[in-house]
Formats: C-alpha cells, structure tokens, sequence
C-alpha cells in the first residue's frame, strides 16, 4: 500500500492540521450536526488548497486534506474507545 501523503505537498499539511483542530471545534457546538462536519472540512479544505495552490491539484489536495483530518479523528476516537474496554 502506498503512502497516501505522497500526494499531498509539503505547504497542505499544515491545512490538514488546521482543519483537524477545526473539526474538533464544530464537533464542540452544539447546533452543527456531526455528519456535516466532513462536508464543512471538505469545502474549507478545497478552498484552502486553491488559494494554496490553484485548481485543479488544490481542490483535490484539499479533499485529500479533509480526509486525513476526519481519518486522523476517527483513528483518535477508536484508540480511547478501546483502551476504555
């Protein structure tokens, strides 16, 4: 299996970061609903990558981005899941 960062340029991985702790944020209020966080990652991820880098390889960094946030959280939630067991 490749390593999907090889995809990613160095400057995004900041953005993916960024949109980590902002995912943890929304998660925090109360009005936005969990399933549309990865959607509002996605789309603030996607700008970030154009303003970065351009369309089309920042749209799709941007997504990229996004999903290693979402993978990043989940990953965290299922090791504490676990260790509680």
């Amino acid at each position: 299996m490749s390593d999907f960062t090889q995809f990613i340029t160095e400057n995004m991985y900041i953005v993916a970061a960024v949109l980590y702790v902002l995912g943890v944020f929304l998660k925090s209020i109360p009005n936005i609903p969990d399933w549309t966080i990865p959607f509002i990652l996605t789309a603030i991820g996607i700008a970030f990558g154009v303003a970065l880098i351009g369309i089309p390889q920042g749209i799709l960094e941007g997504v990229l981005c996004a999903g290693a946030a979402v993978l990043v959280n989940q990953m965290v939630k299922q090791a504490q899941k676990a260790k509680e067991e």
